[in-house]
């Protein structure tokens, strides 16, 4: 566009999304776009929609060699959409050329450049600056200088009108993807990032070689091995390889200063949070990349909403998918990447094989999460078992392994165009009995509750294209799934339970919100069938809970404070007790409708608003 960053960011292909239609360009089309490719241009024809009319309300796509100074409707080649194009006028040769001419005769050069007949005029298409703008933005970059000044969100008047219709009779969506539905409550409910405008480094003084110390003996303690840390390491030792790499400090630190106290996690946690998002930025543009990068990518993606104190405050889909694709360009996986499974492989190689399965299991949970395609091919998914009678082959790695076929049979049943609900359930039972003797040992309540997540999702989107008699059993699949989901959090907590990954938190809050929605549309029919003051009892305790993990910095904290919220607007006539109001104070603002961009498939209503009544389409059955 007319400015652009002064360090490119790389894009991928937009893969299309479940729940969204995509657009079909025109094979013959050309705009100026944020990414200029000049082998692109094709001889133009006039492209006219059937009769009916355009979607978008114009009919006729004008040809590139016929575009004017005016603005136009175009069929943008990259993003597909036919829209109003936005024009700018910029002095180029034809003005140079004039103002040489006159300045020669009449020495009055600067009359062409105040003359816009005698400019070029570029044609942009909105759309596509909007979607390049949020991307920079999921990667830390500053997207202001692409996107025109009436789309920024800090043009509030853009978004004043959103909350006025939201009790209004909403349109039929399908089921939207969990982590985009608790996204979009948290910022509904006035959850905010700490500040990190700037993209300078604020790593130099800001922490102390003691207090570095304490911090990475809490990582090393309660993190180590998801970035394979040894664990009989000492902390100050580590301290020295860790300082090496300052993206891989900051996402430690950043994870462990969120268990010291919170005045400190107030001062420091916002800093640090600004240094990961500018390195990791930056990062992601040179390769290869040393081990520390893959490290920090997997801290990154799996408290993506701890670092940032909102939902997907750092895309985990997207980082977790540049680290995969780095991984093919790096030396150190080479292993991984080649097809020889029988070689002996070293500790140092099992190291790095299993932070490669750890970025996995990280991108495969939030393609499931977000409903985006996996940069992952199912060729690749059987290389998780190298370390199967390994001395890696631990009870925690194993776990790991059966995650990742667990994320990806879900994946496979989820993406396809329609979902066959008995041969999904035979499958997720398939993967029971394969893995049941690790279903059988401790610590697999993560698993079992990724086994309840997944039939969840499955009744969730199944769901509205049910008859009223399926529909019944499909909501009293969902309810009993989501109270198992709660109660195995509920009941197996310990030492370890503040320390487990955002995945975890983002299923138990998942499952609150599917029951209160569905007490919402369903009370006449649930009230048949099950206890409600028993469910909402469950919601109200596991609020409590939710707020009593770690500090009110700790991710189940901020999320047991949205699920308050829905609950509380939901099912308005049960008395539940008053949040803190420090929480708010802290970390919790105004609106914050403008803070997420529409990107990538996020469900909204027509005025742009999320609505937080269910969007199954619900109609009381017969």
């Amino acid at each position: 566009m007319e400015k652009v960053p002064s360090t490119p960011v790389p894009v991928y292909e937009q893969q299309p999304q479940f729940y969204q239609p995509q657009p079909i360009a025109p094979p013959n089309a050309h705009v100026q776009s944020p990414v200029h490719d000049p082998n692109m241009m094709a001889a133009p024809q006039p492209y006219v929609h059937p009769a009916g009319g355009h979607p978008s309300g114009y009919n006729a796509a004008t040809p590139l060699h016929a575009l004017q100074r005016g603005p136009t409707p175009v069929d943008c080649p990259i993003c597909g959409v036919r829209e109003m194009t936005r024009t700018e006028a910029e002095s180029g040769n034809t003005t140079h050329g004039w103002a040489a001419v006159i300045c020669c005769c009449f020495c009055l050069g600067c009359i062409p450049y105040l003359m816009s007949s005698l400019k070029d005029y570029n044609h942009y298409c909105e759309q596509l600056e909007r979607t390049v703008g949020a991307l920079l933005e999921r990667l830390g970059e500053d997207s202001s200088s692409i996107m025109p000044s009436r789309e920024r969100p800090d043009n509030s008047g853009h978004f004043s009108q959103k909350s006025a219709a939201s009790t209004t009779a909403k349109p039929d969506y399908p089921s939207a993807p969990p982590v985009m539905v608790i996204r979009d409550l948290a910022s509904d409910v006035g959850v905010k990032s700490p500040d990190a405008s700037s993209n300078e480094s604020v790593l130099d003084g800001l922490i102390s070689t003691d207090l570095a110390i304490d911090l990475m003996t809490i990582f090393l303690e309660h993190y180590g091995r998801w970035v394979l840390f040894d664990p009989e390491s000492d902390p100050k030792a580590l301290l020295g390889k860790v300082n090496r790499s300052p993206l891989l400090f900051s996402a430690c630190c950043l994870i462990a200063v969120r268990h010291t106290t919170e005045s400190l996690a107030t001062t420091l946690a916002p800093k640090l949070y600004q240094s990961a998002r500018s390195l990791i930025s930056t990062a992601l543009l040179v390769s290869p990349q040393p081990i520390e990068f893959f490290q920090a990518a997997i801290v990154l993606s799996l408290w993506s909403t701890t670092v940032g104190q909102v939902p997907l405050s750092i895309d985990s889909w997207l980082l977790s998918g540049f680290a995969l694709q780095h991984c093919q360009s790096s030396p150190l996986f080479d292993a991984v990447n080649t097809t020889n499974p029988h070689a002996e492989l070293m500790k140092t190689v099992l190291d790095n094989w299993c932070i490669w399965n750890h970025l996995c299991l990280a991108h495969l949970q939030y393609c499931v999460g977000t409903s985006r395609k996996s940069m992952i091919h199912a060729s690749q998914i059987p290389r998780c078992r190298a370390i199967v009678g390994s001395d890696h082959a631990t009870n925690y790695e194993l776990r790991m392994v059966a995650e990742i076929h667990l994320y990806w049979t879900l994946y496979e049943r989820t993406s396809s165009e329609s979902i066959d609900l008995l041969k999904s359930i035979a499958s997720l039972q398939d993967w029971k009995k394969e893995w049941q003797f690790i279903l059988e040992q401790p610590r697999a309540q993560f698993l079992l509750m990724g086994f309840h997540f997944a039939h969840l999702l499955l009744y969730d989107q199944c769901l509205k294209c049910k008859t009223a008699r399926a529909r019944e059993s499909v909501i009293s699949e969902m309810i009993r799934h989501s109270t198992a989901i709660i109660r195995l959090a509920m009941d197996t907590t310990d030492d370890r339970t503040r320390h487990l990954t955002d995945h975890i938190y983002h299923m138990i809050t998942f499952a609150a919100i599917i029951i209160c929605r569905l007490l919402n549309a369903y009370e006449e029919q649930l009230v048949q069938i099950y206890n409600l003051d028993e469910l909402d009892s469950l919601i109200l305790s596991l609020i409590h809970w939710m707020q009593t993990i770690g500090l009110p910095c700790h991710a189940a904290y901020t999320l047991g404070h949205v699920i308050g919220k829905v609950h509380q607007k939901l099912r308005p006539a049960v008395v539940s007790q008053p949040l803190p109001p420090e929480q708010s104070e802290i970390f919790f603002g105004q609106d914050l409708a403008s803070y997420f961009p529409e990107f990538l498939g996020v469900e909204t209503t027509e005025d742009g608003n999320w609505d937080l009544l269910p969007s199954w389409g619900f109609s009381s059955p017969p």
